[in-house]
């Protein structure tokens, strides 16, 4: 059975409830909040793959909401969301803030990360570097082994 559809003028958008919106934003905050979460184990557990995974799924979330947040500013009845909706308005900013701040953990960790994977580098190269003795210095103070090794070993 074939149905006729409804003609609407090239452009035009179906504009959903406020409440739609709303509940959707918090639906995907929630789903932040746990990609957050499963990030900061990965980070932990220095697990490239899952980290890689997360920061795909944090993409895509973010453009949802960000999508989300411009239907919501441009709604027709958004001038309900100071009043009819401010108690919702307000549990989105919250759990806005705890992503927010749970991102913000997850940037100061992934710092520690490469500064601690630097470190390591740096170590490893004056090791070898006891052997070689051509251990330099590149613009930003970290070390690097150039040239042929020094060291003669014949079996």
């Amino acid at each position: 059975m074939l149905r006729k559809f409804e003609k609407r003028p090239m452009g035009s958008v179906k504009i959903l409830p406020l409440i739609d919106y709303l509940t959707e934003q918090n639906q995907l905050l929630d789903a932040m909040g746990k990609i957050l979460f499963k990030e900061h184990g990965a980070l932990k557990d220095r697990n490239a793959d899952l980290i890689d995974a997360c920061s795909k799924e944090k993409a895509a979330l973010l453009s949802k909401l960000s999508g989300n947040d411009q239907k919501i500013r441009l709604h027709p009845d958004n001038a309900r969301l100071k009043s009819d909706y401010a108690r919702h308005v307000e549990v989105l900013r919250l759990k806005l803030t705890e992503c927010k701040r749970r991102n913000e953990v997850n940037g100061k960790l992934i710092s520690f990360c490469m500064t601690s994977n630097r470190r390591l580098s740096d170590l490893l190269m004056r090791s070898r570097d006891r052997f070689t003795r051509n251990l330099t210095y590149t613009g930003e103070g970290r070390t690097v082994a150039r040239g042929p090794s020094r060291l003669s070993v014949e079996a």
